[in-house]
């Protein structure tokens, strides 16, 4: 791993505190779960990443989310949006809305299709992501599209319309196991007085869980194998489905089936951590500071959403989504109009979207619907769902 930039006051002093709450935890109460412990570095009240102030989205951040790159993903979104809308009506209900900007490229999209929603609400946990989403909101759009916006706290109750979960679910808590003469044990994080390790332990539900993986990829995982799974995602689409009347869901994130997910090339997990646009697998650092993730299993997903009252209607590459939904015919319409520069500009964060070496497969797009039977335009050329 190469070395990480120095950390600014704040963040020292943010990672300072983290870590002797973090310590003292483990020194009261013994290992936690990797679970717990990716909470609370991620959402500790005043301290987690998501929760503590400091920028984490652009090129003053950690990371850049697919609606800051371009404004094309937006409007591919928008199309889907639209026609669901056609047929449910009501509001849009954007989870994790980063700076705003997807709500916003939407929301003009739309509005140049004569289809608005009602409202859109956004929730997001990050109060100062809300600030945020508040301020570009104010200065971007018209008054009559900013006063649709609506802020949340919690699921939308009598809901009907569309849900965008646009790098949601990585961000989700996961726990962690090894395999141990061909057992998987749980992984934990302690403290040995003067920095965190891992710990591993046997634990029955975990082991039948990873026996399960197992039988479903039909393949044993072998000794020294480590990876993730999250068991919050069950939890998270019942609340969903108790408040949704009907829709459909979009779901976009880094990712890929089951039997993709657990293989021997992957003996070491997907979790990753981002500080500064560089990726290293050291959770274990900079707590408070750094962006910790796990690619999702997309079986999982919709495993837990179909057991929760949704139908599955496609899973696909975010290349092929976006192509189904026209954006390279609106793409070449568009740079007509450019000069050289800003077409060579406008072309290359096209391709950091469909390349596959770039975002194009390295990101996936699956789409639920409860209620209604939605022509979901995204899904219609190369769906991927046989592999789910």
């Amino acid at each position: 791993m190469h070395a990480l930039p120095e950390f600014t006051e704040d963040q020292s002093q943010i990672n300072r505190d983290l870590v002797q709450l973090l310590a003292a935890r483990i020194e009261q109460q013994g290992p936690m779960r990797f679970s717990e412990y990716m909470h609370r570095c991620l959402y500790e009240p005043g301290l987690g990443y998501y929760v503590n102030g400091l920028s984490k989205i652009g090129v003053d951040g950690d990371f850049i989310t697919a609606p800051e790159m371009s404004g094309d993903f937006a409007r591919c979104v928008a199309n889907q949006c639209q026609e669901v809308l056609a047929l449910s009506g009501g509001d849009i209900l954007e989870f994790g809305g980063g700076t705003g900007r997807l709500a916003i490229d939407v929301l003009q999209a739309l509005e140049l299709a004569g289809a608005l929603p009602d409202r859109y609400f956004l929730l997001d946990v990050s109060g100062d992501l809300q600030h945020a989403q508040q301020q570009l909101i104010a200065a971007e759009l018209p008054v009559h599209l900013a006063d649709r916006v609506q802020w949340v706290g919690n699921f939308v109750q009598d809901f009907s319309g569309v849900v965008l979960a646009n790098e949601l679910f990585d961000a989700f808590p996961v726990d962690q196991f090894t395999v141990q003469e061909g057992v998987a044990h749980v992984r934990s994080v302690d403290w040995n007085g003067s920095e965190f390790v891992y710990s591993s332990a046997a634990d029955a539900n975990v082991a039948a869980y990873v026996s399960a993986v197992e039988k479903n990829i039909s393949q044993r995982l072998p000794d020294g194998y480590v990876s993730e799974f999250c068991s919050v995602l069950h939890p998270w689409w019942q609340s969903l489905s108790d408040s949704l009347i009907c829709g459909a869901v979009l779901v976009c994130d880094y990712g890929c089936d089951r039997a993709s997910y657990y293989t021997h090339a992957r003996s070491s997990g997907t979790l990753r951590c981002f500080f500064r646009h560089g990726v290293h697998d050291n959770a274990l650092i900079c707590q408070g500071i750094q962006d910790i993730t796990a690619d999702v299993d997309f079986t999982a997903l919709a495993e837990a959403a179909t057991s929760c009252g949704f139908d599955l209607e496609g899973y696909n590459t975010l290349a092929q989504f976006m192509l189904s939904l026209g954006a390279l015919d609106r793409h070449n319409d568009a740079v007509q109009k450019m000069d050289e520069v800003d077409r060579y500009k406008a072309t290359g964060k096209l391709k950091q979207l469909l390349l596959p070496e770039e975002m194009g497969e390295r990101f996936m797009v699956a789409g639920f619907s409860k209620n209604i039977v939605p022509a979901l335009r995204g899904f219609s050329t190369g769906d991927l769902s046989r592999l789910l």
